[in-house]
């Protein structure tokens, strides 16, 4: 029930991100949308913000679900590019919004697991601190959010297989050969 229901309450959320800026977007509306009480939506969220960041994290991480590996980290790039543009008014609201940091936050949280585990795998056999793989995660989680920001930012125009495609170009084989370099 705890699931489904803060499924529905995303679901209001971003049916209302349609036509409202988040900052103009109401508990009392997310509620009634649903037809559950404030008391329901209080026992999952402690405000607006925190369903913002949740609906935020659920899209993202179920874009990258099966496909932490280098030889498909594109294509869950990808898959979170296409998922933004599925949810754009979610997103285009929160980044016009003086939330856009939060939004980050949580793109950034999903995004860093999902490409340290990918550096993780390419470290297998390497003797290489964490502090330089945490590193590289790093790195590209935050170029990655830069891209994203950027092209959210353009309104979402470019298509993603073309900026996932150009990031292809710029860092293959990147991982492994900074692995290499920091290996002890």
């Amino acid at each position: 029930m705890g699931k489904n229901t803060k499924q529905r309450l995303s679901a209001a959320l971003v049916t209302q991100l349609q036509r409202t800026p988040v900052d103009k977007i109401t508990i009392k509306s997310i509620v009634d949308a649903c037809d559950l009480t404030r008391q329901t939506f209080y026992n999952h969220f402690s405000d607006i913000y925190e369903l913002v960041e949740w609906t935020a994290k659920e899209a993202t991480a179920e874009s990258l679900k099966n496909v932490a590996d280098y030889d498909n980290w594109q294509h869950g790039f990808y898959n979170v590019m296409v998922t933004i543009k599925a949810n754009r008014y979610l997103v285009e609201n929160t980044y016009q919004s003086a939330y856009r940091d939060l939004l980050e936050k949580y793109i950034y949280a999903v995004l860093y697991r999902y490409i340290i585990a990918v550096v993780e795998r390419q470290a297998v056999g390497m003797q290489v601190a964490q502090k330089h793989k945490d590193f590289i995660a790093h790195f590209y989680s935050l170029a990655f959010i830069a891209l994203i920001f950027e092209w959210v930012k353009d309104g979402l125009k470019e298509d993603p297989g073309d900026i996932v495609e150009q990031t292809g170009v710029l860092i293959q084989g990147d991982f492994k050969k900074a692995l290499h370099k920091y290996a002890e």
